[in-house]
């Protein structure tokens, strides 16, 4: 528990700026006395001020320091220092500064200087650890009640509370509960409550718009699943036609290749002729490239094979190079590494043989400070043979239980003193008992007899006066008579004004309605019991109406958004129940329109690709025609020319007439003569006839082109003016088709939305089905009022009960108020009557009073003649007693001299032991655990890691050589790289120029002049056939162009859903956990709100049953049984508060004591709550400071109040750091706390010569 040990304070108020004044507190308690004005109440504001950083009240601007001006000073620094134990047991110092400044104007001005939060020792905490905690106020303030175990609330109103604000629990209710609610902390409580409340319900509409867009998911997810459904199917059939694809290919390109076979073998020559040209142009190109790359060559040695094979393991030695210097790096890595690990288990071992040595030089000390012990102890107690050193183990060992033996010789002394102490002291006791029991005895029957004596006389006295007035009691009863007559007028006049007043039945009629406003109320009550257990049910209405609202409105929002695209799309007004069905509807229609509309522009794609492939091949065969056309132009001029010769018998050329002779001639000469002449000329003709045989076929392609050409010409014209109708058809379509399809995505997003509104308008329907089970269920339970409304009925029930109570206490008390009035007259009446009587007896017994007058003078002459022997009788059996106490005193001190010798050499025994005890624990502690053994191991590792760390630092310098090394060469190996390329490729470029070379002339030109063979026939048969194939092939490539785009659009449609099945179950995780961590939370306000509860019942039932035994202790009036806090909980159990009030009892009656009680009752009433609090919330912290708590109390409850505290004092001195600090002005009760040997010092504050205050200790006695 945290206690204070001493505050200082300087420059505080009346406290002297220039020197401190010094208050220490003792346990379990300080009483600090002085008169008003001495400066007391100062010593709790400055611990108040030290604990808690605030000032008393109304103290701005500088009062709560020493005045400047009374200083004769501009400016005064005030302190107040306080140390005290710490709730952890630490002994902290706070040291709090200030300063008042005087202005030139007079004002004044404080300022709050730094302030210190530290450790109370020097060293400022153990193993050179940082002593001060804080500097700063504001960490102070928070600090020191952390340190003294309690809230800032708990020191400010119950520990140290002012005395102005002394009766604060009987303030007014919002004082009251602001304090109470500081005290219990239930506005932390309740802001974490409130903070958990709200996050879940901000968690909860995050749920809601979490589970809409996991619905907006699982659309999207649906809608994905389709679309993937419908991609699989197209790339299912895409399969098949790719395969029929690739089969109609591969017949086309084969045939292809078979035609351009028969083609290439007729126009060869012109490949050749295209491919010197070519070879030409590429020799030129090798010749520059050469030239260009021998300006910056440095040739190379070695044959092609040679540079080759560098070149092919250049890179291969680069590679190993680098993958030897990634393992150098890494063995040069792990070498540091394990240095750095060396290095820092080297220091660890280093600060290891630190500490071992330093542990063996205390340990060498311990054994010399245990041998001066030993030898301090032996000259001490004359203990002789222990003067040497050094002492061994067992030396020490057989002193130690040597000194243990001596000690309990000296502590069976000490027993033996005090049992025949106590002897001593008991047979006094009885003889004293004896002696004064007989003592008691005569005085007290002198004592009889004197109170006797006394009685007599003023019975004596009492008599002759009632003698002497009975000469007037003829007078007075003339007198009484009248009175009496007077008194019994106003009686039967007041019985006649309460007959009139018919109070009976006016109370009846407030009676019979009270009754019926207490039936309506329990009908309320019975009716709030089951409307709040089903507030729940309530609740759900509330909620589901709520939501309700929400969707309706979120459909209606919805509707006016969209509602004009929903006209444009269908045709109609959008309505909530319809608008998906009629989106389904026009989206399958217009879904199907636009499949239609693809079948229809697929088809027209693949009629126009049809087209333009029928012109491709029409065009190529024109142009393959046109081409055949030209190679046989030789073959028909010959022909001409010979058809010509035999019809028109003339030269076509010169157009000279031939006659038959010449005509021979023309046509062949068989001379004899000619024949040697044209034998020669016979080779070269048969080789020339051999060459036009071979233009036959070209003849007769002539011939047929003269036929087809003309045909083809028509059929690329016809095809050419179908092609752009096909083309406009086509983009016609695909217009419209694209128009469709921004339609249907349209279309899709409205779905979406109307797929939203279908939902939500399907909650909303659901929401009005539960609503309306909700209302049925309610009515059915008995009604549809709120606990609101009900709560508003009790109320008005509860005030007019409460105004018909009113006029019935008033009809009441004016109807007791006149029956008070006859009972107080008739009283009299009946009082004059007795005085009547009495007067008429007394009349009568006025010689009777005369003789007992005598008898009762002679009873005081014999009393008073007794009275005499028993004061010798008393002087007598005194003198023993007096004798018998001074024996005893003389002997008991002498006996207690005996025994404080005997205990102060115990004790003196008793602290050597512990001190040796102690050292010697910790020398064999130090043997025990073999410490000097670890030192010499740590030498050891800590040689065997040196050793350890410079063979590591030498290897790790080798592999930085080799590393640096192998950097080297890779970085030069660019420029020899490029280098050996250069080389290299100019001796490919001189390869390449002769190989050129070599096939330029490979080729036979005049060979190559020569024309081909004419086709087969059966060109133009597998050329049709070419084709036929091509259109198959292009009509199924169509489709599959077809299929594809549908793909990519599917693909492209899928992108919106990219990673839709990721995101669908992240959303699915993250709104079951988010729902899992909302019923989690709920679990926890509940948890946390049904544990302040609990809290607040024990505390409230522990710090009333305190109460209620402190005032029944204390208390010495009758009219208040006892008090307690009465916490009312307002709020419901969402936001439950407690409004406090203090109250007392009477009769099991509860009345506030706000308002109803004395000044003294207000006293002692805070006393004891602030008592009880500081029992209940000050476990840690056993301080409490009262501040004049005797004020207003009369002297009975003073003296009870001074036996309560001490019996709580007695109680809980031997608890640890137990204070009670008390501040008083009253010296009787100083008195009464010291008579009850629970102090022996108390604090006086006075002032001086110079009016400062100062504080001087003083012992009881």
């Amino acid at each position: 528990m945290a206690s204070l040990n001493k505050l200082a304070i300087r420059g505080i108020r009346s406290f002297d700026d220039k020197q401190i004044s010094v208050i220490e507190f003792f346990s379990p308690v300080t009483v600090i006395v002085g008169h008003n004005g001495s400066g007391k109440t100062t010593i709790i504001e400055c611990l108040k001020y030290a604990t808690t950083g605030d000032q008393p009240p109304n103290t701005r601007g500088g009062a709560f320091v020493h005045d400047p001006k009374m200083a004769n000073e501009k400016e005064v620094k005030a302190q107040v220092k306080l140390r005290f134990d710490a709730a952890n047991g630490q002994r902290m110092l706070a040291v709090r500064n200030l300063s008042v400044t005087v202005k030139k104007n007079g004002a004044m001005t404080m300022k709050t200087l730094e302030s210190i939060l530290a450790l109370a020792d020097k060293t400022g905490g153990r193993e050179g650890k940082r002593g001060v905690i804080s500097t700063k106020c504001a960490e102070m303030d928070t600090e020191i009640p952390h340190l003294l175990g309690v809230s800032k609330a708990v020191l400010e109103n119950v520990i140290f509370c002012h005395q102005e604000d002394s009766y604060w629990p009987l303030s007014e209710p919002s004082t009251l509960k602001k304090k109470f609610d500081d005290i219990f902390e239930a506005t932390k409580y309740s802001k974490a409550l409130d903070s958990i409340k709200a996050l879940r319900k901000d968690r909860v509409a995050e749920l809601k718009v979490e589970k809409e867009r996991l619905d907006g998911l699982s659309r999207e997810k649906a809608r994905a699943d389709k679309l993937n459904n419908r991609k699989s199917d197209l790339n299912c059939t895409i399969a098949a036609k790719e395969i029929e694809y690739e089969e109609l290919k591969k017949q086309y390109e084969l045939l292809v290749k078979a035609n351009q076979k028969f083609y290439d073998s007729a126009t060869k020559f012109r490949e050749i002729y295209l491919k010197v040209e070519d070879l030409t142009k590429q020799r030129a190109r090798y010749q520059e490239e050469l030239d260009e790359t021998r300006e910056t060559l440095q040739e190379l040695d070695g044959s092609d094979e040679e540079l080759a094979d560098r070149m092919k393991n250049f890179d291969a030695h680069i590679a190993r190079q680098k993958q030897k210097q990634l393992s150098e790096n890494s063995k040069l890595q792990a070498i540091e590494d394990d240095l750095k690990s060396a290095r820092e288990t080297h220091v660890k071992l280093s600060i290891d043989q630190g500490e071992y040595l330093a542990e063996e030089k205390s340990q060498e000390q311990r054994i010399k400070d245990c041998e001066g012990l030993i030898r301090e102890i032996s000259a001490k107690h004359q203990i002789k043979g222990y003067d040497v050193s050094p002492l061994g183990r067992d030396k020490t060992l057989d002193f130690i239980s040597l000194l243990g033996d001596l000690l309990q010789r000296q502590h069976k002394e000490t027993d033996r003193l005090q049992e025949e102490a106590n002897g001593h002291t008991d047979e006094y006791n009885r003889n004293s008992r004896q002696l004064q029991m007989n003592l008691d005895r005569l005085k007290q029957e002198r004592a009889t007899l004197h109170d006797r004596v006394t009685s007599l006389q003023e019975k004596i006295h009492n008599t002759e006066i009632e003698v002497e007035a009975a000469q007037a009691l003829t007078a007075e009863l003339r007198t009484l008579k009248a009175d009496m007559e007077e008194i019994e007028h106003r009686i039967k006049k007041s019985r006649e004004e309460i007959e009139k007043a018919k109070y009976d039945e006016h109370l009846a009629e407030k009676n019979t309605k009270a009754k019926n406003l207490e039936l309506k109320r329990e009908v309320l009550n019975a009716e709030l019991s089951k409307t709040s257990a089903q507030a729940e049910a309530r609740a759900r209405l509330d909620l589901k109406k709520t939501e309700l609202k929400g969707k309706s409105a979120e459909v209606k929002n919805i509707l006016n958004v969209n509602s004009a695209r929903f006209r444009k799309l269908v045709g109609s007004e959008a309505q909530p129940e319809t608008m998906e069905q009629e989106l389904d509807r026009v989206f399958s229609r217009k879904e199907r329109e636009c499949v239609d509309l693809e079948k229809q522009s697929a088809a027209a794609n693949q009629s126009l690709q049809v087209a333009q492939t029928e012109l491709t091949n029409l065009r190529r065969e024109l142009k393959q025609f046109c081409d055949i056309g030209k190679n046989d132009g030789a073959h028909g001029i010959f022909k001409h020319f010979l058809q010509v010769g035999q019809v028109k018998r003339n030269c076509p050329l010169c157009s000279r007439d031939m006659d038959v002779s010449e005509l021979a001639t023309f046509e062949k000469t068989s001379s004899p003569e000619a024949t040697a002449r044209f034998q020669s000329e016979l080779t070269e003709w048969e080789q020339c006839l051999r060459d036009l045989q071979s233009l036959t076929t070209y003849s007769v392609s002539s011939s047929k082109l003269r036929s087809e050409v003309p045909m083809l010409i028509a059929k690329v014209e016809e095809k050419e003016e179908e092609l752009p109708i096909l083309i406009g058809k086509a983009e016609e379509l695909q217009e419209r088709l694209n128009f469709m399809k921004r339609e249907l995505k349209d279309m899709s997003n409205l779905r979406q939305q109307a797929t939203v509104v279908s939902r939500t308008q399907r909650d909303v329907e659901r929401l009005e089905r539960e609503i309306k089970d909700l209302e049925r269920t309610l009515s059915d339970a008995g009604s549809l009022k709120s606990v609101q409304d009900i709560e508003r009925e009790l109320d008005s029930v509860v005030g007019e009960l409460r105004a018909n109570d009113r006029e019935r206490q008033n009809l009441m008390t004016e109807r007791d108020r006149q029956m008070s009035a006859v009972r107080t007259h008739e009283n009299e009446l009946h009082g004059m009557q007795l005085r009547h009587s009495e007067l008429n007896s007394r009349l009568r017994d006025r010689s009777a009073l005369e003789r007992r007058i005598e008898d009762m003078r002679q009873d005081i002459t014999s009393a008073n003649a007794r009275i005499k022997e028993l004061d010798g009788k008393i002087i007598e059996a005194q003198a023993p007693i007096d004798q018998l106490e001074e024996q005893y005193h003389l002997s008991h001190r002498e006996l207690t001299s005996r025994l404080a010798e005997a205990q102060q050499a115990s004790q003196a025994l008793n602290a050597d032991s512990d001190r040796l005890q102690m050292n010697h624990k910790q020398v064999e502690r130090y043997i025990r655990d073999k410490r000097h053994l670890r030192l010499k191991e740590c030498e050891a590792r800590i040689n065997e890691y040196e050793e350890r760390i410079q063979d590591l630092s030498l290897r790790a310098e080798a592999a930085r050589q080799v590393i640096s090394l192998i950097e080297k060469e890779i970085n030069e190996s660019g420029a020899s790289m490029a280098n050996l390329r250069a080389n290299i490729r100019v001796r490919r470029l001189l390869r390449d120029i002769a190989a050129t070379e070599a096939e330029i002339n490979s080729f036979d030109m005049e060979e190559a002049a020569r024309a081909k063979r004419i086709f087969q026939e059966k060109y133009q048969f597998e050329k049709q056939k070419e084709t036929e194939l091509q259109s198959k092939y292009a009509h199924v490539g169509g489709e599959l162009s077809s299929f594809k785009s549908q793909v990519q659009q599917l693909d492209n449609d899928l992108q919106e859903f990219k990673s839709i099945n990721k995101k669908y179950r992240d959303q699915l995780v993250k709104v079951k956990m988010s729902d899992m961590a909302n019923n989690d939370l709920e679990k926890y306000a509940k948890a946390l709100d049904s544990a302040i509860m609990k809290y607040h019942a024990l505390k409230m039932e522990e710090v009333n049953d305190t109460m209620r035994h402190l005032w029944n202790k204390t208390y010495q009036g009758t009219d208040i049984d006892g008090i307690k806090i009465s916490s009312d909980s307002e709020g419901g159990p969402s936001k439950r508060t407690y409004n406090y009030r203090v109250v007392m009892t009477k009769d099991q009656v509860e009345m506030d004591m706000r308002g109803r009680c004395s000044a003294g009752q207000k006293m002692l009433a805070s006393i004891i709550i602030r008592l009880a609090l500081a029992d209940s919330f000050g476990q840690n912290c056993g301080i409490l400071a009262l501040d004049e708590p005797t004020n207003a109390l009369d002297t009975e409850n003073i003296d009870a109040l001074a036996a309560s505290l001490v019996d709580i004092i007695n109680e809980r001195k031997n608890h640890a750091n137990f204070q009670l600090i008390i501040i008083t002005h009253d010296e009787n009760f100083l008195r009464k706390l010291g008579q009850s040997d629970v102090m022996e010092y108390y604090w006086r504050v006075s002032r001086d010569s110079r009016q400062k205050s100062v504080i001087e200790r003083n012992r009881f006695g």
